[in-house]
């Protein structure tokens, strides 16, 4: 057994303390003379000689007691031939992971970390012993080849690695080396992992690995400790979803402080389309995150790519964030109405649609009955709205469940002849709530209730109003509500309402569902349920519902974190179709699912940009950025050199090269047992209460 922490062993020492007070106890007592000896008759010599074994006993449970304490601090542990089964004599293979991200590019008083890191590399090879063999891996970028190397292999694979900006792929490299390990035949297995103290190595061993981690001695290296003042764009967000032509919106980008000093005398400035937007000067203390907003309105439709660009911090690599906003053209809309015969029936929603203008008509739509929704697909349409019919056909409910989840729309106007217990079990679907009741009389035009709260913060409403002051009231023309179904709503924190009456009822009501949105009218969409279609709100209102419905969520922004698996999916021609990424297609076998062409490729090689799925007639562009996590160098929200189950963790970056050698030497320890003392410490401390309590040895038979 050997220790990682063998200082701690002077703690042994306090043992001697309970020794030191005992044989103080049994110093030789005073004389003191009695009158008279009646009153100790009853004590036997067995009472006292029990008396004695309670206190030996007790000195050696208090003693064993604190030597356990002392082990634990200590930190014990199996070397790896009593732990795994291994030998010493036996050649040993060497799992070798080095960090060669961009934050490896920082210099400290020992040169660049990446060179720091090859060095660690070339430590580890020369401890070893002839015959013994190794696998090396970089974190990020295209993978070496997962083969076992001899040592003058090794070094030539060593110049290989060199800084990239592509992704990281950690829980698939570590996945690779504990693979080829498990098939080894070598009996001595060590992984070494060379970082910069990077949080996200652990979180991936812990939640990933946690199995492996017991099995090999692992060791993970961390280089010098380097400050440098980091500005980086966190995050770059529309705070509408609905973007298109000629409709203005805003750009919001976070931009965080990750160093330790004010970021000043920087600037962020944003492009679209190559041309400059905006700038702002920067002034963000340490560890802080403003936001700043840029204003937009595209001129075009289809993808839209920028840049937001940081300038004067002192890390340069991560000074650009791409974004890419696909603007649509239009938005298919499928209209599902009854097919009614009584000409008095009236709906304004054809009205709405075919009232758009040539030149800004952003909606397209086809207008069909319920009884042609069995032969439509409805997977090509953004919405769907099911206008005043009396009972929805339930075998269209697993399509529609699938349509909203999947991130479109679905806009819904009951029927006044509505089969309640129908509409219920469509609305529990989506867990949207339940219609109790119906308020008031159809065709009645008598008023029972008031549309009069708006959310003036919903998108739909997002500048629909102009105040000539922010403190200026809000003042619309209110509807009047004759008829409607009373919705019964949960508190699932998912849903909203967006226009509500005057007695806390919902008019109309936003439920989220998966990726998409599930719009809920409670009144039909005639003159015989309210006077809301002839108010100046409704045309406007109505019609940006419809837009908000088929708009996405992330308002249009296609992002994709370099280091996960490139997942589209969406519509194009399967045999026209190209994945094309610096001016250079990539062969990828696209797959038909749901109706949609699905596309993954790895991204090995990719670096921060774009990347285009085109069939020559569509083309979708997608950004490509580096997770935050390679920006963030502050020690505080990284890893440091505290101990973990089953890993050692050595601060290589502060120790010299005798001392490296060392710890590389006795690193790969094998298991600790220190949580054993813990619980015999534990187990002896509850004995020794026991025995205090129960073992009465002084009560006279």
């Amino acid at each position: 057994m050997s220790f990682l922490n063998p200082i701690f062993l002077f703690a042994l020492v306090a043992v001697g303390l309970p020794l030191v007070i005992h044989l103080l106890n049994l110093r030789k007592p005073k004389r003191i003379q009695f009158s008279t000896l009646a009153f100790f008759k009853e004590l036997q010599k067995t009472t006292i000689r029990k008396i004695k074994v309670k206190r030996w006993v007790l000195l050696m449970l208090r003693l064993l007691a604190i030597a356990s304490l002392a082990m634990v601090l200590a930190r014990p542990f199996l070397p790896p031939a009593l732990s795994t089964g291994a030998s010493s004599n036996q050649p040993t293979v060497y799992a070798i992971l080095v960090d060669n991200s961009i934050s490896m590019s920082r210099i400290g008083s020992k040169g660049p970390l990446l060179n720091q890191a090859k060095e660690l590399i070339t430590t580890i090879v020369e401890s070893s012993k002839e015959g013994d063999r190794f696998i090396i891996q970089p974190t990020n970028g295209e993978p070496l080849n997962a083969s076992v190397s001899t040592a003058n292999q090794v070094n030539r694979r060593i110049d290989e690695i060199e800084i990239t900006k592509a992704g990281a792929f950690l829980s698939e490299r570590i996945g690779t080396l504990f693979n080829v390990l498990e098939e080894s035949p070598f009996q001595n297995k060590k992984v070494y992992l060379i970082d910069d103290r990077n949080s996200e190595l652990l979180s991936v061993l812990n939640s990933t690995f946690e199995e492996e981690k017991s099995k090999f001695a692992l060791t993970i290296l961390n280089v010098e400790e380097v400050e440098v003042q980091n500005t980086f764009t966190s995050k770059v967000s529309t705070t509408s979803s609905m973007v298109g032509k000629d409709i203005p919106f805003t750009l919001e980008v976070s931009v965080k402080n990750s160093g330790n000093v004010v970021a000043a005398k920087q600037f962020l400035t944003l492009n679209v389309e190559g041309a400059t937007v905006g700038q702002y000067s920067l002034q963000i203390a340490p560890e802080e995150t403003q936001t700043f907003s840029f204003d937009i309105n595209p001129n075009k439709s289809g993808s839209i790519t920028g840049v937001v660009s940081i300038e004067g911090d002192g890390f340069l690599l991560d000074n650009e964030y791409y974004f890419s906003i696909q603007i649509p053209s239009k938005r298919n809309i499928l209209w599902v109405n009854k097919n009614s015969k009584n000409p008095t029936d009236v709906s304004y929603t054809s009205a709405i649609l075919n009232a758009q203008g040539d030149k800004n008509n952003q909606i397209e739509y086809k207008s069909i009955t319920t009884e042609e929704l069995s032969s439509t697909d409805i997977t090509g349409y953004d919405a769907v709205i099911l206008e005043g019919i009396d009972e929805i056909p339930e075998y269209i409910f697993s399509n529609i469940q699938e349509f909203v989840q999947n991130g479109k729309g679905l806009i819904f106007f009951p029927s006044e002849t509505a089969n309640i217990q129908n509409y219920n079990k469509f609305m529990n679907l989506f867990n949207a709530g339940n219609f109790v009741g119906v308020m008031g009389e159809y065709t009645s035009f008598k008023s029972i209730a008031k549309g009069s709260e708006l959310l003036e913060d919903h998108p739909i409403f997002t500048g629909l109003f102009e105040r000539e002051s922010d403190d200026e009231q809000l003042t619309f023309t209110v509807p009047d509500i004759y008829y409607y179904l009373k919705l019964r709503t949960n508190n699932s924190g998912l849903g909203l309402n967006i226009i509500e009456m005057n007695n806390g009822d919902a008019l109309l009501r936003e439920k989220k569902f998966g990726e998409g949105r599930v719009l809920i009218y409670t009144i039909g969409n005639d003159p015989s349920w309210s006077n809301f279609p002839v108010k100046a709100l409704y045309a406007p209102a109505y019609y940006r519902t419809m837009l908000y419905a088929s708009s996405l969520e992330e308002g249009g922004l296609s992002n994709q974190l370099l280091g996960d698996t490139f997942e589209w999916k969406g519509n194009v021609d399967a045999q026209k179709e190209e994945l094309i990424y610096n001016n250079e297609s990539i062969q990828v076998n696209p797959q038909n699912i749901g109706g949609a062409i699905s596309l993954n490729y790895t991204g090995y090689e990719w670096e921060p940009g774009w990347v285009t799925v085109t069939d020559g007639t569509n083309e979708f562009k997608t950004a490509l950025n580096l997770a935050q996590t390679e920006s963030i160098f502050n020690s505080e929200n990284n890893i440091g050199t505290e101990g973990q189950d089953n890993v050692n963790i050595v601060d290589a970056g502060s120790l010299t090269s005798e001392q490296i050698t060392s710890e590389i030497k006795t690193s790969g320890f094998g298991k600790e047992v220190w949580h054993w003392f813990m619980m015999a410490g534990f187990l002896l401390l509850v004995l020794e209460s026991l025995v205090s309590i129960f073992y009465k040895a002084e009560t006279v038979s």
